[in-house]
């Protein structure tokens, strides 16, 4: 059922999800805090729950492929840490178990959960960034609060450039399948395939973020009397940036005071 307000306006009011009504500086504040956290406790009943905090956003957001591919190198990344600190560990002195004579110690393996765990905590925090704000968001956000232009467009082209260059890279990899070359069945295929592209997919990107900024400008918006579109209204968001950004210079403090006092 319409409100009058909707009858008035002509266009329907889209119910936000509870996502959308945190602003961006708020989230990547929660990554900052997440990640000092994560960094500043050695105890290992911490980081899980950090794992399981930061796992709940994502599974009441929403998933993407890109996630999932994040994860996925993640617990790769982990799985090596495991079995290079399990066996080469500087501190390793207790032998926890041996698989065909090789000697996994404990030392080592809490070490390498330790960093795994804080990889997860960074990858499920910044993936839950990545899927719930758009650049287009991020920039109005960042131009509504008082950055220039084009400080907010230097910003937001970094943004654009790795989504670029994976949308070109897709596009080459189906023009090579249809002409029936590099079939890329191998590791060594993909790469062979990749490093001749490589440079001419830079520059391509590189250009087509130049030739944006050129279409941006004769369309007037580096205007200093243009006006800027009205961003989305975000609740307490003040008082959340006081409080997260108050809980990472705690944060840092109990670190720094605790290297000094060698605990």
């Amino acid at each position: 059922m319409m409100t009058d307000q909707t009858l008035i306006s002509g266009t329907p009011q889209v119910k936000r999800k509870w996502y959308q009504v945190i602003d961006p500086i708020t989230k990547l504040l929660f990554i900052l805090d997440m990640t000092l956290l994560s960094f500043a406790s050695p105890n290992l009943l911490l980081q899980v729950g950090l794992i399981l905090v930061a796992t709940l956003l994502l599974l009441f957001s929403k998933l993407n492929s890109t996630t999932f591919k994040a994860l996925g190198f993640s617990l790769f990344l982990i799985v090596t840490m495991l079995i290079i600190q399990g066996l080469f560990y500087s501190h390793n002195q207790t032998v926890l178990f041996s698989v065909l004579g090789i000697s996994f110690y404990k030392e080592g393996l809490i070490y390498a959960t330790m960093l795994g765990c804080r990889v997860l905590v960074i990858i499920l925090t910044s993936g839950f960034f990545m899927v719930t704000t758009s650049i287009s968001e991020n920039a109005a956000y960042l131009e509504q609060s008082g950055l220039s232009y084009k400080t907010v467009y230097v910003l937001m082209s970094v943004c654009y450039i790795l989504p670029e260059m994976m949308r070109n890279m897709r596009k080459i990899q189906q023009a090579q399948k249809v002409r029936g070359t590099n079939p890329q069945k191998t590791l060594i295929q993909k790469l062979k395939s990749v490093l001749p592209v490589l440079i001419p997919l830079v520059i391509k990107t590189l250009d087509q973020s130049m030739a944006r900024s050129i279409s941006l400008q004769l369309r007037g918006f580096d205007n200093p009397n243009r006006t800027v579109k009205t961003s989305q209204q975000y609740h307490l968001s003040r008082m959340l940036h006081i409080s997260l950004t108050g809980l990472a210079i705690l944060l840092i403090g109990w670190k720094i005071w605790t290297k000094i006092n060698g605990l």
